[in-house]
Parts: C-alpha cells; structure tokens; sequence
C-alpha cells in the first residue's frame, strides 16, 4: 500500500466479502463498518452481505440507517436473533434512528442462512471478515445440508471460503491471553473453541494488543457525521482504540505484508470453558496471527484519513 495505505500500483479485481460485526455497544465497529464501505468503493472489495452477531432492539435499524448514509443502503443484512445474552443498550443505535432507514429487526434474514445462501451462490470463492463473536461462524460450521445447499456447513465453507479474517484473540505472551470476542459469555467461548479447531481454510487473527493503544476517530470535526456522533455517544470523542478499523482495513487489503505486518504462523485454540486463546507455532498451521511492522503512527493516519475523506456524506 502507498500513501498511507490508500492507493495501490495496479487495479485488481475486488474480493467478494461477507462482514461479520457485534454492532455492538462499542463504536469501533461503526469506524470499521466506514472502512469496508470505502474500500468498496475503492474496487477492493465486493461486500456480499453483513451478519450481526449481536442482537439488540435497534441493531438492523441502526446498521440499515448508517449504510443508507453511506450510499450502501441495499447491502444485505443477517441477524442471530438468539444473541441477547451479550447485554448493553448503545445511544449511538437509537440516535441513528434519527436517519433514514427502512429495515428492522423484523425484516433480518437469519445470519446463518443468509452466509449459506450466499455462499451457495457464489461462483468463485470470497472471505470472510469477522469483528464480532464467533458463533454465526460456529454455527455456520455446525450447520446441515438444507434447501439451499446440499453442503454441510465445513464443506461449504472449505469449497467457498477463501481465507477467514478475525478481529479475536489475544496473542501476546506467546499467544496465551483472554479476549472479549473469545471470552466473553459461554456461547462465544464455545464458537471461538468450535471455529479454531474445525475452520476448514487459512485464518488470519489482529488481536486486542495491536491496537488497543491507537486511538482513531478523534481528528473527525463535523457535528452531523455518523461515525463522529457514536464516538461521542460512547465517551470516546477524542478517539476510540482501533481493533475493528485495524482488522477492516488488513483483511481489505488482503495481504498482510502489504498492509503493514507480519505473521506468526501455527494453530490457535480456544479453552470452550473459559474463552482462553492459545497459540502453537508451526510453519505448517493454517493459523496466524499478526505483528506489526511499522510504528503505531502509521496505522493511526492511515485509518484516520479514510474516516475524514466520507464523513461529509453526514453533512
């Protein structure tokens, strides 16, 4: 990447995407979710739907209301109606009703059928792209052959799937830690231990530790902009730590060497019991998880500059 990142040599065909997000109570899913709809625009990426792996009263509403904003209103949505058991009540979700939007909770595709119908769909493969928690994925891997598919779940994903990116895990220390999207509740313990033991293709994880210390969102100066009015309602106005814009912005790059990182290859696991991240080096594991290569100033400007160059789209 040149330029901070934001231009590349040669134009190359755009990776078709699906995003998993939490749309949580945090607001670094709503700078990441700026990011995927820039890179779209940029020809990188091909966004195929978003499944919402946290399910609250305004969370497709408030998802629908930003993308409309952003000139993606027609991106398909999915929901895990059974994630109530993550808590929070977001203000940055009801204030974006104060937009235009026209889907709700009501209107959701189910997010392990809408992954299963679109990869069934799909002609060539694509990646997936989580910053949420892991048991839309579980479930995926989990689920039987139906009407939509012929395929149990793993030989879908192994016969679709590219490659599978993860916000997740916390690998410093040797790759020993805890992590919420691992460890959060026992249902995101199990998926997290169900997805590193049984994913069928590469999977590439950004930890808690890359960007907990990069604050980003902080330089966005419109009253009316989307991304800048979560970070307010969060507390985090003057910036807000960077997990799920960092994990957006490598996995639309699609290389981590190119995107400023390099990889620590093995075979990551998750303790079902207590959400627990462990990490085994091989040369030979289809897991890795990355270090950065640059100083943290890079990665900061970088997200920093994609977020201003849209947030007149509020205005």
């Amino acid at each position: 990447m040149q330029q901070r990142g934001l231009e590349r040599d040669q134009p190359c065909k755009p990776r078709t995407v699906l995003i998993g997000t939490d749309w949580w109570t945090d607001c670094d899913d709503v700078a990441a979710m700026r990011i995927f709809v820039w890179a779209e625009e940029q020809g990188w990426i091909k966004i195929a739907g978003i499944g919402i792996n946290a399910c609250m009263d305004y969370s497709v509403a408030s998802l629908d209301a930003f993308l409309t904003e952003e000139g993606r209103p027609d991106i398909a949505i999915g929901l895990d109606r059974q994630a109530t058991d993550f808590g929070g009540n977001p203000p940055y979700q009801r204030n974006m009703l104060n937009r235009l939007y026209s889907r709700t909770n009501d209107d959701a595709e189910d997010a392990v059928s809408m992954y299963r119908r679109i990869l069934a769909q799909t002609e060539e493969k694509l990646d997936i792209i989580e910053i949420g928690y892991p048991q839309v994925l579980s479930g995926l891997l989990q689920s039987p052959p139906d009407r939509l598919s012929g395929l149990t779940g793993v030989e879908l994903v192994k016969q679709k799937v590219d490659k599978l990116w993860m916000m997740a895990g916390n690998w410093q220390d040797n790759g020993s830690g805890l992590e919420n999207n691992f460890a959060r509740n026992p249902r995101s313990r199990a998926a997290g231990h169900e997805v590193c033991q049984s994913w069928p293709t590469p999977v590439t994880f950004l930890g808690w530790e890359i960007s907990s210390e990069i604050l980003t969102g902080g330089t966005l100066t419109s009253p009316s902009d989307m991304v800048a009015q979560a970070l307010r309602d969060h507390g985090s106005g003057n910036g807000r730590s960077s997990w799920d814009p960092m994990l957006a912005l490598l996995a639309c790059c699609g290389k981590e060497e190119e995107a400023g990182y390099r990889v620590i290859t093995g075979t990551a696991s998750v303790d079902a019991e207590t959400g627990r991240n462990f990490f085994e080096p091989s040369p030979l594991g289809s897991h890795g998880y990355v270090v950065k290569t640059k100083q943290d100033d890079y990665y900061r400007q970088t997200i920093d500059q994609i977020l201003e160059s849209k947030q007149g789209h509020s205005d």
